[in-house]
């Protein structure tokens, strides 16, 4: 009924190799290990810095959580400056 060519489409002509998306800042990923490292805080004191509970920070720390939403993006720039760190401890 159909044929298999039917179904198939040339990459270069539908999906060029220089068009290949890659990983954009968008869909990356804080890695909060390092950064709690980085703040010296333990898991209790990381959540409170960032307004979680200390069961959810510490998914966080261990990778079997991850942060999605504001969350992420505030871990990201805490990343990027972590003496922001301290201004969000005093709030």
């Amino acid at each position: 009924m159909y044929s298999h060519s039917a179904f198939t489409c040339e990459s270069s002509l539908y999906f060029p190799e220089s068009d290949k998306s890659s990983v954009t800042p968008l869909f990356r990923r804080p890695d909060v290990a390092r950064l709690r490292r980085i703040l010296d805080l333990n898991a209790e004191q990381l959540g409170m810095c960032f307004g979680v509970s200390p069961s959810l920070a510490n998914g966080w720390i261990n990778g079997t959580r991850k942060p999605i939403g504001p969350a992420r993006k505030l871990l990201l720039l805490v990343e990027r400056n972590p003496k922001l760190a301290e201004q969000l401890k005093s709030l």
